[in-house]
């Protein structure tokens, strides 16, 4: 099994891709959809290609609580619907269905499980894993949608249209990151300029909140909050799973008792947080309610 990156980016899922390339194996049946049967534990992942959900600061792979909601469910109507995958190097990989096949595997399962066989390229097939993951019911996080948007802006993969389809991104936003990468690359601008001073002839090793953060000039200081809160947040995942999110009364008594001074000062900071995340999804709503009435109130990159 190949290593795991420590950290995707554009430059990580572009390297990724090429290789794959090399190494597809696509069916020579001519049926769609076709199928086959493969035991969960010869089924792995290649999360720098095939995962939307990035879990944006990269906290875990899944999510524990659906995975769970997921076993439960097999374990009470039996199988779920098949798993999408690839074949790669002789190598089952999962395209489309990581929750459902955590689930699997959580339950120890020896038996094949029904799974869909991908027929087109490497890079279709990371398209249709964007694609199916908005129908099904665990969303992809606005954050994750903008990383996704970012890394595809950078490759060069798709319109701008194209990409605000396929990771809903807004058009507003999708022609910030053409933007930015173009007067990085030419440096026409002053901001331009000043963002290749600051992070170097290459944005490809750097995610979107990174390089917005630079582009809307956030201090060091404030950058530095943002690296810091999101440290913690791994830390704590590493060491504790979803055991902070299993019940909210356990985890805000278990803080008072870590530090009942902090307490006041910490629902202050998470009720902005809250307010700051509603706001931000109720604009992106807004937004795609006025695409789907064909209102365009963007200007095209």
């Amino acid at each position: 099994m190949k290593k795991r990156p420590s950290q995707i980016n554009a430059k990580v899922v572009a390297d990724a891709l090429r290789e794959a390339e090399r190494e597809l194996e696509q069916p020579t049946s001519t049926e769609r959809p076709l199928y086959v049967n493969v035991k969960p534990i010869d089924i792995t992942t290649r999360l720098e290609l095939f995962q939307p959900r990035r879990f944006s600061e990269g906290l875990r792979e899944v999510d524990p609580k659906h995975v769970k909601d997921l076993a439960t469910r097999i374990t009470r109507k039996g199988d779920l619907d098949p798993v999408l995958v690839i074949k790669l190097a002789g190598r089952w990989v999962v395209v489309d269905g990581h929750h459902r096949l955590a689930a699997y595997l959580s339950l120890k399962r020896r038996t094949a499980i029904k799974c869909e066989w991908f027929a087109g390229t490497v890079r279709e097939a990371a398209d249709e894993s964007l694609r199916r993951n908005e129908l099904i019911k665990l969303p992809i996080s606005h954050g994750d949608k903008q990383e996704e948007a970012w890394r595809r802006t950078l490759n060069g993969w798709g319109s701008k249209s194209e990409v605000v389809q396929l990771t809903g991104v807004s058009e507003g936003i999708v022609a910030m990151m053409r933007r930015i990468v173009k007067q990085h690359r030419t440096q026409e601008t002053p901001s331009g300029k000043e963002l290749r001073q600051k992070l170097g002839p290459s944005l490809a090793t750097y995610s979107w909140s990174r390089v917005r953060a630079e582009w809307v000039g956030l201090t060091p200081g404030q950058w530095s909050l943002e690296e810091a809160a999101a440290k913690l947040a791994r830390n704590l995942s590493k060491r504790m799973t979803n055991t902070l999110s299993e019940n909210p009364e356990v985890t805000a008594r278990a803080l008072w008792i870590y530090d009942p001074h902090m307490c006041s000062e910490l629902a202050a900071a998470l009720s902005r947080h809250v307010k700051d995340g509603q706001l931000e999804e109720t604009h992106e709503v807004q937004l795609q309610v006025m695409r789907a009435k064909g209102i365009n109130l963007e200007v095209d990159e």
